[in-house]
């Protein structure tokens, strides 16, 4: 069982992010994702998706994430959406980048990752492009979750040399803010590291139960669920 700490915070943060108001397509696509992991009721937050969705895709402010990051949450729903896979697939630059921009690619892979597509051009547009002014640990741990989500037996060692540079980030427990946080031990969790992510995950609950419901945002929230339910699933002698 999950320990009565997570049980309780789970419940509380469920029931406010079922409700709470919704004002961008990632807030919208982290809700969703969040409920659904958590089996909770989503049909508020699919439902603005879907009133917010222009054809194959998403647009707003930039229409190639926020239709990666909606691809993600709808595959945590089972609700997989080929037709905008291959919207994807269309705006993927000849370099093997979206837009040359590693946000861009990173979540178009993970998009792509989540709905069984291998995209070796993407994933070799990454690995040519690193350069020392995107070794923060949020961008690395991005970049390890769509190389995990892509193929991580072929890119093992450059995954493996990532998640140790992560870990020697750690301060406190943590990487500076909750969603940087969150973002690293999700991806320390993809790779096998979750035995040495206790105290963030404490230090993560820490931060939400001393903040007051009025001071929680959307993202926070969901994020910090997102990654309790991939902790918690990747110790199931804990369930």
């Amino acid at each position: 069982m999950y320990p009565d700490r997570v049980k309780t915070f789970s419940r509380r943060a469920l029931d406010w992010l079922e409700v709470a108001p919704l004002t961008s397509i990632k807030e919208a696509s982290q809700a969703v994702r969040a409920l659904c992991m958590w089996e909770h009721n989503a049909s508020d937050a699919l439902a603005w998706l879907q009133q917010t969705r222009s054809g194959d895709h998403w647009e707003g402010d930039n229409h190639v994430r926020n239709t990666a990051r909606v691809c993600i949450a709808l595959s945590e729903c089972g609700r997989s959406r080929k037709d905008s896979a291959a919207w994807l697939h269309h705006k993927q630059l000849d370099d093997g980048s979206w837009n040359n921009n590693v946000y861009d690619t990173c979540y178009c892979l993970i998009a792509l990752g989540a709905l069984g597509e291998k995209n070796p051009a993407g994933v070799q547009w990454l690995l040519d492009n690193f350069s020392k002014d995107r070794e923060h640990p949020g961008v690395i741990a991005l970049i390890n979750s769509a190389l995990m989500h892509q193929d991580p037996g072929v890119e093992a060692d450059t995954i493996s040399r990532n998640s140790s540079w992560l870990l020697a980030q750690c301060t406190d427990n943590h990487w500076k803010y909750p969603a940087t946080s969150c973002l690293v031990v999700q991806s320390l969790i993809l790779d096998g590291q979750s035995e040495s992510l206790e105290r963030s995950v404490s230090w993560l609950l820490d931060r939400m139960e001393g903040a007051m419901d009025a001071e929680w945002k959307v993202s926070e929230v969901a994020l910090v669920l997102i990654t309790l339910r991939m902790y918690y699933i990747h110790h199931k002698d804990m369930l």
